[in-house]
């Protein structure tokens, strides 16, 4: 009788505790570790480095390119939803969340923007938002202070993720720094490749790493998630 009733209560303290599923386990380091912040505040301060370093007299006017979603707009409470009502990513619940205009600044985002603003640089953001998405997306850029005028340059998607055409067709700045969370907003050889292919190529690139490139933690998505269970 006792064996029977430790069973029974086992059972029923086990059927009651939630399992954490790996994306949960994911958002819940993206939302609460401080080695996130630390991350974030580490990659602006490398891009700060590098900036002070590299602008050099060019008959080109130097630019940065900064992606959006997960590099300096955290959208977590999107990504909390999804999970809390067993959804997928959808382009209409997407659009619902971007309207809101509720997307906090990834730490450390919005002091380097602004603080090579100062420098003459210019600021392009390059996001896979689409076209649609542009007023709001500008919105919630400017609500939280980030550099933004009516010449300012966001250049949306229309066709493709593929950022490799709008990248070319800034021909005319010189790229100094590219800033995102995903290897694809960096080069088109990252660009749908297995992972394995994308560390090949990682490898053959990494002198650019901390120079060039500078990196945002995301472990929610990208395309490293192809296949993810």
């Amino acid at each position: 009788m006792v064996r029977i009733l430790f069973l029974l209560i086992f059972c029923l303290s086990s059927c009651n505790k939630k399992s954490i599923s790996k994306k949960e386990h994911s958002i819940y380091w993206q939302k609460n570790s401080a080695e996130y912040v630390a991350l974030s505040y580490q990659a602006f301060n490398i891009a700060k480095l590098r900036l002070d370093k590299n602008v050099k007299s060019s008959d080109r006017k130097p630019a940065i390119v900064i992606d959006i979603d997960e590099t300096i707009l955290n959208n977590l409470p999107y990504n909390e939803m999804l999970i809390d009502s067993s959804k997928s990513f959808n382009e209409q619940s997407w659009s619902k969340w971007v309207n809101k205009k509720n997307a906090k600044a990834i730490p450390g985002s919005l002091e380097f923007l602004n603080y090579a603003q100062t420098k003459n640089i210019e600021l392009i953001y390059l996001s896979n938002r689409r076209i649609e998405n542009y007023e709001p997306t500008k919105e919630n850029l400017i609500s939280l202070g980030f550099p933004f005028n009516e010449k300012t340059l966001m250049l949306l998607r229309d066709e493709t993720t593929d950022k490799t055409k709008r990248r070319n067709s800034l021909s005319k700045y010189e790229i100094i720094m590219l800033i995102g969370d995903n290897l694809s907003d960096f080069d088109s050889v990252f660009y749908n490749k297995s992972n394995e292919k994308r560390i090949n190529n990682v490898d053959s690139l990494s002198y650019l790493f901390g120079e060039k490139f500078i990196l945002l933690p995301n472990l929610i998505y990208g395309d490293w998630d192809k296949g993810f269970e």
